[in-house]
């Protein structure tokens, strides 16, 4: 391999890097939003009464966003590993 294919190889990674990077912040920001309002919910239902009502559907949108987390924090390890190939 060249040193010009070479380098072109290493600038793609960088970018894929940085695309991997910006779509993990982008989906950690709303992640974080839903997951602050979901416990607002559970509190106003607690306070409410209410919480039996709610329980089901707020706890399966906690598992959502853990599942989505789990899923951004892949795309880090990922880069990660891109990280890796680059040195």
């Amino acid at each position: 391999m060249t040193k010009m294919e070479t380098e072109q190889i290493q600038v793609t990674i960088e970018g894929i890097k940085s695309q991997l990077s910006r779509i993990h912040h982008e989906i950690n920001n709303p992640l974080s939003v839903i997951s602050g309002n979901v416990q607002l919910l559970q509190e106003l239902a607690r306070v409410l009464g209410v919480q039996d009502d709610f329980s089901g559907p707020l706890t399966d949108i906690v598992s959502a966003v853990d599942q989505l987390a789990d899923s951004a924090d892949q795309l880090m390890v990922t880069r990660n590993l891109l990280a890796q190939l680059n040195k």
